[in-house]
């Protein structure tokens, strides 16, 4: 290292021939233009990386629209069929009260006033929103080539600027109030709910039903080894419920989410199916958008949580279906094999009466069965019908966006034949232009040289005379 010692350094007397280097101007020349041409490829890899996420943005905007659009065809199918059962439920319950006409008519006028209520807000709220919007997109329409804008055009966009913003404003407080009175009405209905209807899975009885402790059996072992049959099976079946239980309470729900933002988080899984190509990125794309305060890892984490939590609903529902018709199919058994047991002993013991009744206890016994596995045959049904009708609607939107998708493709097709055959054209009559232009010229050359060969025959011809 140098260190100034505060005495001067003397610089050796040098010639200025010696001094001066001479200046490359090539190599000079060559540097510059290398680092032009390293700039100008570091900016053509910025713009085609910035356009490839442009392209990327778009695709997956695209693919979020065609899910959301099927599941808004989904929900406006619920939501007529809700409504029709909302009306007609209305309407049977005016009908089948004690002063019909009166309820019918409150129920008619109440269903009035909600039809009144969506078409004011409608008409107050929706429409000016998409009435600006047109406004908006029309006004950017006729400015969008005008760089730079006038005066009168800078106002007016501040103005409409200071216009949207008050108007945003608005519609939030009103999108907020709307939410509030939303949560209240949730509350309110989850509060007026019976118990039963709002249990999220079924309740088993457990023991021996009292019906069979009623029937008589003659053979007291054979009645012992069925109802203990039923205890191990009950006993299985509350071992593998605990033990799911215990293994659900060991992985605890992350912190930070409540109701609301967990019921989104639920829907917007289940809108995306399983089968569907990069489904993850999809989800996980549409999630960061709708929880933007959420990293990457609490939604995993949550993601996790939640799967886990789901396969334990579903083991556990289907351990509790299991457990029903094993009961159901023991007490069909033990009904027939006690029933078999009365017959061969001796019925004639019994008195009619007694025969009877526990013939009737039996057939109660088999109605109930019976209802049982109706029900199930409709719940089946049911979402079989359901299944297909979303099928369906799938089907019609998927047939429209390739419609849609080859008409594009056809327009394309037809404008670049169009584009083609007028360069075609174009090309034909500069062909031709040229050609009748060096036909003119070869003419014309023609016709010179004929005419100079005249001259010269003239001046030749007078040399000779005059000489």
């Amino acid at each position: 290292m140098l260190r100034f010692t505060g005495v001067p350094r003397t610089r050796p007397d040098v010639s200025p021939t010696r001094a001066l280097k001479p200046l490359h101007n090539d190599r000079i020349n060559g540097l510059a233009a290398a680092k032009k041409s390293s700039n100008r490829i570091l900016e053509r890899a910025d713009h085609f990386k910035s356009v490839t996420q442009s392209k990327k943005e778009i695709a997956l905007l695209f693919q979020h629209k065609v899910i959301w659009e099927q599941e808004y065809m989904h929900l406006q199918y619920m939501e007529d069929r809700l409504q029709r059962e909302i009306y007609n439920h209305l309407t049977i319950y005016g009908q089948l009260g004690a002063d019909g006409q009166l309820l019918l008519a409150d129920n008619i006028n109440f269903i009035l006033e909600i039809e009144e209520e969506k078409a004011f807000f409608r008409e107050n709220v929706v429409d000016p929103l998409w009435y600006i919007r047109e406004d908006l997109k029309e006004w950017v329409r006729q400015h969008e080539g005008l760089r730079p804008l006038s005066d009168a055009a800078k106002v007016q966009h501040y103005q409409i600027k200071r216009e949207v913003k008050e108007l945003w404003a608005g519609y939030k407080e009103i999108a907020e109030d709307l939410l509030k009175e939303q949560r209240e009405l949730e509350q309110q209905v989850r509060e007026a709910l019976p118990p039963y209807v709002m249990a999220e899975e079924k309740h088993i009885a457990k023991g021996v039903p009292p019906e069979f402790h009623e029937l008589y059996c003659p053979d007291p072992q054979l009645k012992e080894n069925l109802i203990a049959e039923l205890t191990r099976l009950d006993d299985s079946y509350s071992f593998r419920l605990r033990d799911l239980d215990r293994n659900c309470d060991r992985q605890a729900c992350p912190g930070g989410w409540n109701d609301h933002d967990s019921a989104m988080f639920e829907h917007i899984l289940e809108q995306y199916p399983p089968d569907l190509p990069d489904r993850r990125v999809l989800c996980f794309d549409r999630l960061k958008r709708t929880f933007p305060h959420k990293t990457l890892g609490q939604l995993m984490s949550y993601e996790t949580w939640y799967q886990n939590n789901k396969f334990h609903k579903d083991r556990r529902k289907k351990c509790l279906d299991d457990w029903a018709r094993e009961r159901w199919s023991w007490l069909l058994r033990a009904v027939t094999e006690i029933s078999q047991a009365q017959q061969s002993h001796a019925g004639h013991q019994l008195s009619r009466d007694e025969a009877l009744r526990q013939k009737f206890k039996c057939e109660v016994l088999r109605q109930r069965v019976e209802q049982w596995r109706k029900e199930k045959e409709n719940e089946r049904l049911q979402q079989s019908e359901m299944e297909a009708q979303r099928k369906l609607a799938l089907k019609v939107v998927q047939q429209r966006q390739a419609a849609k998708e080859d008409y594009r493709r056809e327009l394309a097709r037809q404008r670049l034949a169009a584009y083609y055959e007028e360069r075609l054209r174009f090309q034909k009559e500069s062909e031709d232009s040229l050609q009748r232009r060096m036909d003119d010229a070869r003419k014309s050359n023609k016709e010179r040289s004929k005419h100079d060969k005249e001259r010269e025959i003239f001046y030749l011809s007078n040399e000779l005379f005059f000489s």
